[in-house]
């Protein structure tokens, strides 16, 4: 009796941990336009690390790279270049 409740008690114990540092998961909003997303993004939202170097190389400001916020949002790529709402330097 006493096993099988240090094991349920063990099993509660990694649970709870592991939801702890789990964290909350990410809310992702589809913005209506380029001026609404550039509130919360100055600079847009890059689908990938190489999407963000390849604006800032062809003279635009670093966004963010988010890309659950990118796929909400792919409709404002309209060069479909991997970021949304990117801002010229």
């Amino acid at each position: 009796m006493l096993r099988a409740a240090k094991t349920g008690l063990i099993a509660v114990v990694m649970t709870v941990s592991m939801l702890a540092f789990a964290g909350p998961a990410e809310a992702v909003t589809d913005y209506r336009n380029c001026d609404h997303m550039h509130k919360t993004y100055k600079n847009g939202v890059a689908k990938s690390k190489k999407a963000a170097n390849r604006q800032v190389n062809s003279g635009h400001k670093r966004p963010a790279v988010r890309p659950k916020v990118y796929r909400a949002n792919i409709e404002s790529d309209a060069d479909k270049d991997g970021t949304a709402c990117e801002v010229s330097a």
